[in-house]
């Protein structure tokens, strides 16, 4: 895919926020009194704070408390919060794989030509590095896991990254949040697991694929 290809666009108007508190890990209270749940299981605490800027849309309540939904929160550029759009453009660069596949004792996002494929989004950018996870991870280290042990039947895995914001210049996992889930990524990696990092940018009501870039001192 090129660079500066449209991969998601939001159906619904986005409307700037201010955020008046974070509820609890999926609701934000915004300034003028909406209740806008937040898809993301991230603490993301360099986003969502008190006085910080947010977009949010309207959708379908469904069985939850409130039809408005967090989309991106501002750390000098948007940045997207709403992890319930990342499998829609990991489709973009997997064609024809196989979703929501079942292996060993978790689901793994995709399948396809002999190889399993985890999604992760990263909104979490140091000084250029962009970081995962921005919290303790269990379920992130057992994916991993599993990657490994169906390496080691000989099949292939991989790990796609979606960075959602364009300041980043290279991926680590971040080992200072979770030394457990970094020491498991590199195990993987010894054990052929591919990684993919690409980055996105928002413009208006639309995501664009910016770039890949690389594991930190690999590129």
């Amino acid at each position: 895919m090129n660079a500066s290809s449209l991969v998601y666009e939001f159906k619904e108007e986005l409307h700037e926020e201010i955020v008046e508190s974070r509820l609890n890990r999926f609701l934000v209270q915004t300034k003028s009194g909406k209740l806008c749940h937040l898809h993301d299981p991230g603490r993301l605490k360099e986003l969502i704070y008190p006085g910080n800027k947010i977009l949010v849309r309207q959708v379908e309540k469904g069985k939850r408390k409130t039809s408005c939904q967090v989309t991106a929160a501002w750390d000098g550029r948007w940045v997207i919060t709403d992890s319930s759009i990342h499998n829609a453009i990991a489709r973009k660069f997997l064609p024809g794989a196989r979703q929501e596949v079942k292996l060993g004792k978790s689901r793994i996002d995709f399948f396809y030509d002999n190889t399993y494929v985890e999604v992760k989004g990263c909104t979490l950018v140091n000084d250029g590095v962009a970081l995962f996870p921005d919290a303790p991870t269990e379920r992130g280290r057992k994916h991993l896991e599993e990657l490994i042990r169906a390496m080691e039947r000989g099949m292939r895995a991989k790990l796609l990254v979606l960075v959602m914001r364009d300041d980043a210049v290279c991926f680590s996992p971040n080992a200072e949040t979770d030394r457990k889930f970094a020491e498991t990524f590199y195990l993987a990696l010894t054990k052929g697991l591919e990684v993919e990092v690409k980055e996105f940018k928002l413009e208006g009501n639309k995501v664009y694929y910016v770039r890949d870039i690389p594991l930190c001192g690999k590129g």
